[in-house]
């Protein structure tokens, strides 16, 4: 037994599928859950994470899963990890969070970043 109990909601055959975590390290709940989803008939599957603090072993994981693509915030540097994974794609939170100390050091809100 792997010690991991994935369950969803609802039928995912023919859908895609998003997966979210706040920090993908060892990926193997990520790559576990993404096996489960395609194993019952999900179109395409889709990892998401906060924070992307890959583990060589986790790297390695991801690259031989059924994950189509792997996106992470740049708040740890991916470079390396792009040339070596190829479904990896990062977006840049750095205006985001530049923006957000300028408003709390402001005693201005934080909603409005939030309004998509």
């Amino acid at each position: 037994s792997s010690g991991i109990n994935a369950e969803y909601g609802g039928n995912v055959e023919d859908k895609d599928c998003i997966i979210f975590d706040d920090i993908a390290d060892a990926c193997l709940s990520i790559v576990r859950t993404a096996s489960i989803l395609k194993a019952n008939g999900s179109r395409r599957v889709f990892a998401m994470a906060t924070h992307g603090l890959f583990t060589e072993e986790g790297l390695e994981l991801c690259r031989a899963s059924e994950i189509d693509e792997f996106v992470v915030t740049e708040t740890i540097d991916q470079r390396e990890n792009l040339e070596s994974y190829g479904k990896l794609q990062t977006v840049d939170v750095a205006m985001l969070f530049s923006e957000a100390i300028r408003r709390i050091h402001n005693n201005e809100p934080l909603l409005h970043l939030f309004n998509l």
